[in-house]
């Protein structure tokens, strides 16, 4: 009939609950998740788990303890989505309120379990990252519907997955999956890999089974026999990355099936080469072997050059291997569609540099940390033109750059000779490579620079001298160099003074990026150099950088300025107001050097970008102007710059500021109403500032906990000084700023919940008791004192109000009895005829339910209650029943008839104490089930509701 007793109790513990919210002490600040648009990602805090995609922002980080309680932080429109997390396990549809995402990580090393439907209602997502355990493969239990509603998947990374453990259904939903990662599965046999794959994944290509435990690939049923191998899927499949698994047998036709097979990737236990042929491969165009940094495995070269000319491959790699010789001759058998050698930390016995000569096809060398002293490739070759490309030489230890070391390679593009010994560049050094675009001879010996080391690279690109201790550099080092688009060069140990317009002869025109290790200091003489056509970064390094020419059309070019030194001046100035244009500022000086004005930062009126490290402002008045005028500055990022205060007035200016982040080892002061000129702010981060232990830094935890548009990150960590200590900031706080008014607050607030809670367990155990006891008293204190005329007056009232003859109290399963037997006999037949109160019939329509029971009781002479095992299983009949009892020890007069529609023995009666207790002591009737009874059952229960009215009758 309507709500039980039990509803109308956890209303209150619903609204017991509703009122604990109200906490007026500080609470710890403990935001779950960061959010951050792209454009401000490289100032946030750098998380090594999380990989953030180009163009998938924006970007949210969360720290999970409960899953849908922590995730409610994350916005709607957040497409990339990294979770740090202990819990056990994921449910269904955990994600499903984030529609938009693209790029879902989640480091799961305490996950247990993953349920069906974990990731539906991800319609969008592409990249899937799961990260089991960071060494070892564990078993979880993942249900074989995981990964359903994933129908636009593109790559799938499971990272420490003891895949023998799941459904081998568990990737059928992945049709669109391009990429497939399973690394350290724990299997020993790659076929059982295969076993996994479904038929309908179709677009995979890519397929990295790596550090796996796989020693064996042979042709073998799946377990069980209910599935085969999916032939069309591994047909299709362009990538096959195996490194990291000690393969020592590979079985004859096993890899029959890759056809189409692109790169084959593996380590090689040096057994045998005929292997990899005899598995039925297919022509590749890469192959990588590889063995491990602890032994490197022995390889001929001649039999590898038989099986790549089989192969017909395109790209051969070698790591950690052994060969007793490379030569012409072994090179021979390697076929003519080879093109890209690779052969790295590795040794080779007998290495004739004129190797190369046995195949003229190779377009790429690369043979970095082989611990080469000296690389005479074109000594000895009779003339013969290598039509090479790219060749790296990474990390040997070649001294020196002989003339026309490299003449033989006419077509080099790319040539790489980083981190050798290389001391000197000869005369005619790089003679004949005009067509070179990438030069890179960073951490070298390198100690001079003259006019002739690259005059031949006219075609040059990207140059990098970085990591060298240069004395010396002549004028005209760069003059042919019009196509440079970076260049890095220092560091410039001894050079005290650079004129770039001369090194230049006119700045390089297509210029992108220009970085400068001055070391020490140098001073700068920019000249008459005309300005590059487009814009460039800056970077600068070194102790003092001091620029001569303060107004060089060249600086209107800088966009994006990096600067790493204690002075960075022009006449003594500071320079960075030269450059006009700067969108990007960053500089790290020295706190404890000498004071420079940073004042005029506030010029650069264009900058989105701002970042000072380590800058000493000298007084309040300097600060407080820095920042002025900088209305289109979007993150600040302020690293020890001994600022004391940050006030409403310093930042008023930043109206479209939207991070700033802090740093700082001494005290700073965050003064009240500092956030509220700040429009556009999203993100408050707080590396490290130590706030005074002093209530006027109060408000900042009210307004983090009030805010909404602002993420205040990492407030939970910070100290704050207290009598030369430093303490928890927030515990601190509450220690100390926790006013009377909050206590009283605070003790109001627990003792109306506990009032509310006793209230409410009282209603639900107690009410009933409770209203017995009141009747009772109030009665024995009317006999008491004689105050019978309050009674015979509220009888008068009573008799005024009677309106039915009987109420009856029925369950609606027994209403069909009611309305076909008793309401037909006791009100259209016999006499007198009487008027009964039916609860479906005569309640009033809009009423609370509880006050039609209670008025329909006390306006009918008495009740009369039909008892059926449907009738105990009621409720609202037992409150109905209870109602009467208590009218009845109310007032003597009212009573309660029972009738039994069905037999209910005393066994079942027992339960119901209330019910048992009036069986035992008072006289009920029962439906007769012979016809032939029901004539007397009818003038028997008339007579009984009849003599009540004779009884009121006579009261009157």
């Amino acid at each position: 009939m309507g709500v039980t007793d039990s509803n109308c109790s956890s209303f209150w513990w619903r609204f017991a609950l509703g009122l604990s919210i109200c906490n007026v002490v500080f609470t710890l600040i403990n935001k779950r998740c960061i959010t951050i648009e792209e454009h401000l990602i490289k100032d946030m805090p750098k998380t090594p788990f999380c990989n953030h995609h180009p163009g998938s922002g924006p970007y949210t980080e969360c720290n999970i303890i409960d899953l849908r309680t922590d995730l409610s932080e994350v916005g709607l429109e957040v497409r990339s989505l990294c979770i740090t997390s202990d819990i056990a396990s994921i449910p269904a549809n955990a994600f499903s309120h984030l529609p938009s995402l693209e790029v879902l990580q989640i480091d799961g090393k305490s996950l247990e379990s993953v349920q069906s439907g974990a990731f539906s209602g991800l319609p969008n997502l592409k990249h899937l990252w799961l990260l089991f355990s960071d060494n070892i493969c564990r078993s979880v239990a993942i249900e074989s519907l995981a990964f359903a509603g994933l129908t636009n998947l593109e790559e799938l990374t499971l990272i420490g997955l003891k895949l023998s453990n799941v459904s081998s259904s568990i990737f059928d939903p992945l049709v669109s999956v391009i990429t497939l990662d399973i690394t350290r599965t724990c299997a020993m046999n790659l076929s059982d890999i295969f076993c996994y794959l479904p038929d309908g994944m179709s677009h995979l290509k890519d397929l990295n089974v790596i550090d796996s435990g796989i020693s064996t690939i042979e042709t073998k049923e799946c377990p069980g026999g209910s599935k085969t191998w999916p032939v069309t899927v591994l047909s299709g499949i362009q990538n096959l990355y195996l490194e990291g698994n000690s393969i020592e047998i590979i079985q004859a036709n096993s890899l029959v099936v890759f056809q189409n097979l692109s790169s084959l990737f593996l380590d090689f236990k040096g057994k045998t080469l005929d292997s990899i042929w005899e598995s039925g491969i297919g022509k590749i165009s890469e192959l990588r072997l590889s063995g491990t940094v602890v032994e490197k495995y022995s390889i001929n070269f001649k039999d590898l050059c038989h099986l790549a000319s089989k192969l017909h491959l395109q790209s051969l790699s070698l790591t950690y291997t052994l060969t007793d010789r490379l030569s012409a001759e072994d090179l021979k058998d390697c076929g003519t569609t080879l093109t890209k050698l690779f052969i790295g930390s590795s040794e080779v016995d007998h290495l004739d540099f004129s190797f190369w000569t046995g195949n003229a096809g190779i377009q790429t060398l690369r043979m970095p940390y082989m611990k080469l002293k000296e690389a005479p490739f074109c000594v000895g070759v009779n003339g013969t033109v290598w039509s090479l490309t790219s060749l790296d030489l990474t990390g040997n230890s070649i001294k020196d750059i002989v003339g026309d070391q490299f003449a033989c390679m006419p077509l080099l593009e790319q040539l790489f000779l980083s981190k050798n010994t290389i001391k000197t560049l000869h005369l005619n050094a790089f003679h004949g490579l005009h067509h070179l675009k990438i030069l890179k001879l960073d951490s070298n010996k390198i100690s001079q620079l003259t006019a002739k080391d690259f005059r031949s690279l006219q075609a040059l690109e990207i140059l990098n001298i970085d990591d060298n201790i240069i004395e010396t550099i002549e004028d005209g080092t760069f003059r042919d160099q019009r196509e440079l688009r970076e260049l890095s060069f220092g560091k410039l140990e001894y050079v005290y003074t650079l004129h770039l317009n001369r090194i230049f002869h006119g700045f390089p025109p297509k210029i992108q990026r220009l970085s400068i290790d001055a070391h020490y200091g140098t001073t700068f003489y920019m000249g008459s150099t005309p300005q590059p056509k487009g814009t460039f970064l800056l970077e600068l390094n070194g102790d003092r950088l001091d620029f001569a020419d303060c107004n060089s059309t060249v600086f209107q070019a800088v966009r994006e300025l990096k600067v790493n030194c204690t002075f960075f001046i022009c006449k003594n100035e500071f320079m960075a107001p030269y450059f006009p244009n700067l969108e990007s500022f960053e500089i790290l000086g020295k706190a404890e050097g000498p004071h420079l004005s940073y004042t005029k930062i506030n010029t650069l009126d264009r900058l989105k970008h701002l970042k000072l490290i380590n800058l000493n402002f000298f007084n309040f008045t300097e600060a407080g102007s820095v920042f002025r005028n900088l209305t289109q500055l979007q993150s600040l990022v302020l690293v020890n710059c001994h600022i004391s205060f940050l006030t409403e007035s310093m930042v008023k200016d930043l109206t479209s500021l939207q991070l700033l982040r802090l740093y700082s080892d001494h005290p700073l002061v965050l003064i009240d109403g500092v956030f509220e000129v700040l429009p556009a702010l999203r993100a408050f981060v707080l590396d490290r500032v130590d706030f005074q232990c002093s209530c006027v830094s109060g408000w900042i935890l009210d307004w983090a906990e009030s805010t909404e548009k602002v993420q205040v990150i990492y407030l939970q960590k910070q100290k704050c000084v207290w009598h030369y200590k430093k303490l928890n900031f927030l515990a601190t706080m509450e220690k100390l700023c926790q006013t009377d008014a909050q206590y009283i607050c605070y003790v109001a607030t627990a003792g109306s919940i506990c009032l509310l809670l006793s209230a409410a367990v009282g209603y639900r155990f107690a009410r009933w008791p409770c209203v017995v006891l009141f009747f009772r008293l109030r009665g024995w204190v009317e006999r008491r004192f004689g105050r019978q005329w309050y009674k015979r007056r509220r009888r008068l009232q009573e008799i005024e109000e009677i309106q039915y003859d009987a109420f009856v109290s029925f369950c609606s399963r027994d209403e069909a009895w009611v309305l076909g037997e008793m309401a037909p006999q006791l009100e259209e037949q016999g006499n007198p005829r009487l008027r009964l109160c039916l609860h479906n019939r005569d309640f009033e329509v809009g009423k609370d339910i509880m006050d039609n029971i209670s008025e329909s009781i006390c306006s009918s002479q008495c009740t009369v209650c039909l008892i059926s095992r449907r009738y105990l299983r009621s409720d609202w009949c037992s409150l109905e029943m209870r109602v009467a009892t208590h009218r009845q020890l109310e007032e003597q007069k009212h009573r309660l008839i029972l009738i039994f529609l069905e037999h209910i023995s005393p066994f079942e009666l027992s339960a119901f104490h209330r019910l048992a207790r009036m069986v035992r002591s008072r006289t009920y009737l029962d439906w007769p089930e012979d016809e032939a009874e029901r004539v007397h059952f009818w003038d028997r229960l008339r007579r009984n509701i009849a003599e009540d009215m004779n009884d009121t009758e006579e009261a009157s």
